[in-house]
């Protein structure tokens, strides 16, 4: 028995050891070879293994082990320097290290100058950009981790530092005496060290080599995502959190040439890299499409060497300009991705037989990393030169350019245009600000194709696209982003041929848009005075007016007011909200305009308030009379009195990542909520009468999520409760058999179709009919003869059941694929309160929603003809969503159900239409229901 003991000890003793010396257990492995085969070092600097205290790649090393490793390199070489250039949500440093030649580092500064010389030809002469070329090194950049579970990428840029800083070579010579570069060896710390806690673990004795266990995958919420729950890739110019922040403004310092992304894909596959296939974004220059096909190959002879598979193009694109390389490639640098065969930091076995290290993975990603260090190195002066040639040619083709200007109107809504001015100068984009009245003739709005004579006021943002990043501020404000006529016509095959779609990503993405801003871009350089805007001061929250004698107002229109009353009702402020507009001693107010009464409140009110407003930089006026001079007074009736809400978000495994990531950050991070995060898998033994707010994400799997659940659910908004239900989770209520939703689902009525499009007519028509007298007063002999005029029309008859079904089919095939739709909204139903006469919203969704009464729609999406606003959207979805319900409320018991047709709140920039998820949250309780039992 001792003996078989010990037999098994040996066993597993060899196999941890096969592990870590990249030795498969079972299957054919790469055999482990050194990293750079041939390197001699300088015996002074550490390599890794002497630090870490293990060999590289035999695991993944942590973030402190990172963090250690990369000072301890710049305090033994002074050719590395380290900076701290943020931190995460959780309290990491955001670290990157600069690495060249001793000559190099001790003038890095005026090195970092030249090139910004470069990157802007306003500020150089062609013989001083002449002499820059000439005599200063390229700038590179490698870009490890943005994904926290794609962990190789770390691990690689370790020993990548080591040879760059320690390798006797000609190769590294030559990278550091040619470049200046760059290295940023974890993006998303956050979001690794989840995902190695989750290995860690479940890792066990035997190595296993099967993807699908959870020491490869780990558990919700998984690695990929920040704290928040966000795909960092999809936040370069969105900048929602800091993370994003940090690494835009470390780029920008430097001008790059060249920036690589290196990431993970699916298990089974081998390594890609650039050049993408199209869709590619058109504002990107053909010298950086050049460029591509020069660093792929060199890329790809340094893989033939070892007889390594890769490929290139097949699913790539470069459309979205929110990934690391599609935002590089429009600064004017090259952008290159990698995708390495995801390990999860051990071993793969793959359909043919074949084990994949983590340590062959960690040695793919450094190889690829020299041999596009080693292209830039040999090509220096000609990437110089084509980087300054780009941005000459964006100055110069100006005059040429169809748009010379986008320009925002604050007006409507101050704080919201203030948000995107600080992202956008985040971006180093220059803006003016007017300091006067000026009109535009041929202005044009998203909202349509008009061109007309548009007047702005003194305070109006400009943005002029005379200036060297014109690229990048058409590629993320451009009000309509078109794909080409020949992806189009492969989409279109692929879809037909039921292939699925080759759309990698959304189909538009305007921040102008998505921030529902008065928006305008203008053919003619706008005339007018202006001052340049170099940084955006905080908007100055007070209370303005006498000493009030009746209360306070605060007009609904600016989003500060959503702050200021999520910090009231925190406070146990009494707070009302107008149902209708009005007008008080001179001033008027919005639909869903905040009144704080003094008879209902304490007498520190007013000390609360003007605290409160500083804090959030609203303004609130001072009512010293009940009496309105247009529409309702403040004391009666159409001022509804507001519940504090009790907010809690469903989350789990099943959920969709994102949908639950970006509500949660709102809540958050943006208004400084109190929300609860419930896990469904304890909803059986959760008390929900704690809440009287509960937020469902979106989700296909709602049949598991809920379970036995669903009657505890039922009976919680018969109570009195607010269920929220947005996309998947919108889908879950509208099925017939749940008896929740008397919203349903198109596909499920379509023989009823009729009946939904009579009922959007008499909504249309509601309020617009004409008053005839004789029909009014002689109504009996009107009605009759109309009665014997509708018999003699015949109805039409309905297409056969089946035919609709097929019809249906087809076009779910070409559903909006992140594209944004026009909704108009019932500007008199408080979910719509301060989000203006039109609405943009952007769907991704196979899903269409009816609705009639009983149920309130709130907002519905308009007619076929002007139902795009921009985006793909194939004549079949046309057809398929217009008039179809995006924002609904329907009274459940003492409760009410509010369903979203889509994401309102999509990638925590599209504050168009997460205004409607604050009114749901915050008027919602007070507007919609009976109050739930108090806790």
């Amino acid at each position: 028995m001792k003996m078989d003991v010990a037999v098994i000890r040996f066993g597993l003793c060899v196999m941890t050891v096969c592990a870590v010396l990249g030795i498969a257990v079972f299957g054919y492995s790469e055999a482990p070879q050194p990293f750079y085969p041939g390197g001699t070092y300088d015996s002074v600097i550490p390599a890794p293994d002497d630090v870490l205290g293990f060999p590289l790649g035999s695991r993944p090393v942590r973030f402190e082990e990172a963090l250690g490793y990369f000072k301890t390199l710049a305090d033994a070489s002074p050719r590395v320097r380290f900076f701290r250039d943020g931190e995460t949500y959780e309290g990491r440093d955001m670290f990157h290290v600069i690495i060249s030649d001793e000559s190099t580092m001790s003038r890095l500064d005026s090195v970092r100058g030249d090139v910004a010389r470069l990157a802007d030809p306003r500020k150089t002469t062609p013989e001083e950009a002449s002499r820059i070329i000439e005599s200063t090194p390229a700038v590179m950049w490698l870009m490890f981790n943005i994904h926290g579970n794609e962990v190789s990428g770390t691990d690689a840029s370790l020993q990548l530092a080591y040879q760059l800083a320690a390798g006797t070579d000609e190769a590294s010579a030559a990278a550091r005496r040619e470049l200046v570069i760059g290295i940023y060896p974890m993006q998303n710390p956050d979001g690794r060290e989840r995902f190695l806690t989750h290995v860690s673990q479940w890792n066990g004795a035997v190595p296993n080599n099967d993807y699908q266990s959870m020491q490869h995958l780990g558990v919700w919420p998984y690695g990929r995502t920040n704290h928040y729950l966000f795909d960092l890739n999809r936040d370069w110019f969105i900048l929602a959190h800091p993370e994003s922040r940090a690494r835009v403004s470390t780029l920008l310092q430097w001008n790059p040439q060249v920036v690589v992304d290196i990431h993970e894909m699916g298990s089974y596959d081998t390594y890609l890299f650039n050049p993408p296939r199209e869709p590619i974004n058109r504002h990107i220059n053909d010298a950086v499409r050049k460029w591509w096909r020069v660093f792929a190959r060199d890329q790809a002879r340094a893989f033939d060497r070892y007889g390594w598979s890769y490929y290139t193009r097949e699913w790539l694109e470069d459309w979205y300009p929110g990934y690391t390389t599609s935002w590089s490639d429009c600064i004017g640098a090259v952008g290159i991705l990698y995708e390495q065969a995801f390990t999860g930091g051990t071993q793969v076995k793959r359909p043919d037989g074949t084990v994949l290290t983590f340590r062959n993975a960690v040695h793919h990603q450094f190889t690829s990393s020299m041999a596009n260090i080693s292209t830039a190195a040999e090509n220096r002066k000609a990437l110089l030169e084509d980087f300054h040639a780009m941005k000459v040619k964006t100055l110069a083709d100006y005059d040429k350019a169809d748009v010379k200007a986008y320009i925002v109107d604050p007006t409507k809504n101050p704080s919201r245009a203030r948000r995107l001015v600080e992202r956008l100068l985040m971006q180093g984009i220059e803006i003016e600000r007017a300091t006067e009245t000026f009109s535009i003739k041929k202005a044009q709005t998203y909202w349509n194709a008009e061109k007309v004579t548009k007047t702005f006021p003194p305070g109006t943002w400009i943005i002029r696209l005379d200036q060297p990043l014109r690229p990048l501020i058409n590629a993320i404000l451009e009000f309509d982003p078109r794909l080409s006529t020949e992806f189009l016509e492969s989409e279109r095959e692929h879809l037909e041929k039921n292939k699925g779609t080759r759309m990698y990503e959304v189909s538009t993405w305007s921040m102008l848009i998505a921030y529902g801003l008065d928006a305008w871009v203008s053919g003619t350089v706008p005339e007018v005075a202006t001052e340049q805007v170099t940084a955006v001061q905080p908007l100055r929250g007070q209370v303005t007016g006498p000493e009030p004698l009746f209360g306070y107002l605060v007009d609904y229109s600016d989003d500060s007011a959503v702050t200021l009353l999520v910090r009231l009702l925190e406070d146990g402020v009494q707070v009302r909200a107008a149902k209708q507009p009005f007008t008080t001693e001179g001033r008027s107010y919005h639909r869903g305009s905040l009144l704080i009464r003094l008879n209902e409140n304490g007498s520190d009110v007013g000390d609360v308030i003007r605290d409160a407003a500083a804090a959030v930089g609203a303004t609130v006026y001072g009512a010293g009379t009940a009496l309105s001079e247009k529409g309702p007074d403040l004391g009666g009736r159409e001022f509804q009195l507001l519940e504090a809400p009790s907010t809690a978000l469903l989350s789990g495994p099943a959920m969709n990542l994102y949908s639950f990531g970006t509500m949660w950050h709102m809540l958050d991070q943006e208004l400084g909520a109190r929300c609860s995060l419930l896990d469904y898998h304890r909803l059986g033994y959760t008390d929900l009468r704690k809440y009287n707010v509960l937020i469902l994400p979106s989700s296909g799997g709602y049949s598991s999520i809920f379970g036995g659940n669903l009657e505890k659910i039922r009976d919680w908004v018969n109570d009195g409760g607010t269920l929220i239900a947005v996309d998947g989770a919108a889908a879950f209520l509208t099925d017939s058999t749940r008896t929740m939703s008397k919203v349903r689902l198109k596909r499920d009525v379509l023989a009823d179709l009729d009946v939904y499009e009579r009922a959007v007519q008499r909504e249309r028509e509601a309020g617009k009919t004409v008053i005839d007298s004789a029909l009014v007063w002689e109504g009996a002999v009107a009605e009759k003869k109309k009665d014997v005029q509708e018999k003699q029309v015949e109805p039409p008859k309905k297409p056969q059941k089946d035919i609709l079904e097929e019809t249906d089919l087809h076009q779910r095939l070409f559903y909006p694929r992140g594209t944004v739709l026009r909704a108009i909204p019932n500007e008199e139903h408080w979910l719509n309160f301060g989000a203006g006469d039109t609405i943009p919203a952007l769907l991704y969704t196979a899903c269409a929603y009816m609705s009639k009464e009983p149920v309130e729609t709130a907002s519905r999406l308009s007619g076929e003809s002007d139902l795009r606003i921009s985006g793909l959207l194939w004549p079949e979805a046309k057809e398929r969503w217009q008039r179809s319900a995006f924002v609904t409320r329907e009274a459940f018991g003492k409760g009410q159900i509010i369903l979203f047709a889509g994401e309102p709140t999509f990638r925590s920039y599209f504050y168009a239409t997460s205004r409607l998820l604050a009114n749901a949250i915050f008027l919602g309780p007070g507007f919609g229901t009976s109050p739930v039992v108090s806790w």
